[in-house]
């Protein structure tokens, strides 16, 4: 475990001493430079751990012996990732090779999103690693290339440019097709609700959750045959309740912090996707894997918190004592979701296993 305590100490702490008293392009871009090498390299060095690292490492020595005739017949659902495998696996590429340029793909979306459109980019960088999507790359790696699309795609959903973002997200969705669900978080993140369409949401959620396993059992049949598999399967098994604890405990401070966030359009998406996020999250004490359709509204978390804690800054001045609260408040939220993972196994990817640690375990 020491290798994620020092990585989150030493890119908070640099990120706080180079760039919260510069908040300069250049400082910045360098901080997210070192931290997307650092990331990119920790994700990459890995052995065995996340739970589909096996998996991911068979589909590829797999796809290695096809044709692309084989390749496009055997995946039509999801093709895309599956010529990427074929195409480095032509180039002579192990997997270890192929999952480093997965990274650093993975990394640099990131890094280029917290660029843009975060106000306070290593405040991001931290909760990027505690709020556990380091280790959702490490672990369901086509969900996070397509959770990176929907990064990728934030722009023209922010300025309402359905057409781009429609594309992005059909290109994402043939990497993984659990983007084509969230689709029309285009519409629904940016929808200002009242008391009727609250309730109504809230209603709905019920019915849903109260009703979900025949209502699945209906529609399975016309969804991937992998989805159809889930039911029945360990996948399918409930989580407790205090897993939905965190998710709850977000949407509650965005909530309540709602007035700090200037920007009507951002502030209607910011609490928009924390509620979606936790009423998302609330489905893992019924089937687990449904949470994980929770990390796409989620992301918007790396932009709504270090918007929160930079408006006191703005507002009253960077040595307030409200400023260091708000910010300390926030840290401990993001380092209590890391030690509850972390305890939890989540991913599987606690405690840290490196190639370095086979190679010294490997018999001479």
């Amino acid at each position: 475990m020491a290798v994620y305590y020092v990585t989150i100490s030493l890119l908070a702490g640099l990120g706080y001493f180079f760039t919260e008293k510069k908040q300069k392009n250049k400082a910045v871009f360098w901080y997210l430079a070192a931290s997307f090498l650092l990331l990119a390299f920790l994700a990459s060095f890995r052995y065995a751990i996340g739970f589909d690292y096996f998996s991911y490492r068979n589909i590829y020595e797999m796809v290695s012996q096809w044709s692309f005739a084989d390749t496009l017949r055997c995946a039509q659902t999801e093709p895309l990732y599956y010529v990427m495998c074929k195409i480095f696996s032509l180039a002579g590429c192990p997997f270890q090779i192929f999952l480093l340029f997965v990274n650093l793909f993975l990394m640099a979306a990131a890094m280029q999103f917290i660029f843009r459109y975060s106000k306070l980019p290593w405040v991001s960088v931290y909760l990027y690693i505690t709020l556990q999507f380091l280790a959702c790359n490490m672990n369901l790696i086509r969900q996070s290339i397509a959770a990176a699309f929907f990064l990728m795609a934030y722009p023209y959903l922010k300025n309402r440019k359905l057409l781009p973002y429609t594309l992005i997200i059909f290109i994402g969705g043939m990497i993984h097709n659990s983007l084509w669900f969230v689709y029309p978080l285009y519409f629904l993140l940016t929808w200002k609700h009242n008391k009727k369409t609250l309730t109504f949401l809230f209603t709905a959620t019920c019915l849903g959750y109260l009703f979900f396993d025949p209502v699945f059992a209906r529609i399975s049949p016309f969804l991937p045959a992998k989805y159809a598999r889930y039911s029945g399967s360990y996948f399918w098994s409930a989580n407790g309740l205090i897993y939905v604890l965190l998710p709850g405990l977000y949407c509650l401070l965005i909530y309540l912090f709602r007035n700090r966030m200037e920007d009507p359009f951002q502030r209607t998406l910011y609490l928009n996707s924390a509620l979606y996020q936790f009423m998302i999250s609330a489905f893992i004490t019924k089937h687990f894997i449904l949470e994980r359709f929770a990390i796409y509204p989620f992301v918007f978390s790396l932009l709504a918190i270090p918007e929160i804690i930079d408006s006191y800054r703005k507002k009253t001045g960077k040595n307030t004592l409200s400023y260091h609260r708000v910010l300390s408040l926030f840290l401990l939220f993001g380092f209590a979701w890391f030690c509850f993972s972390a305890a939890q196994g989540f991913h599987r990817v606690y405690p840290y296993v490196s190639l370095l640690d086979k190679s010294l375990t490997m018999p001479n």
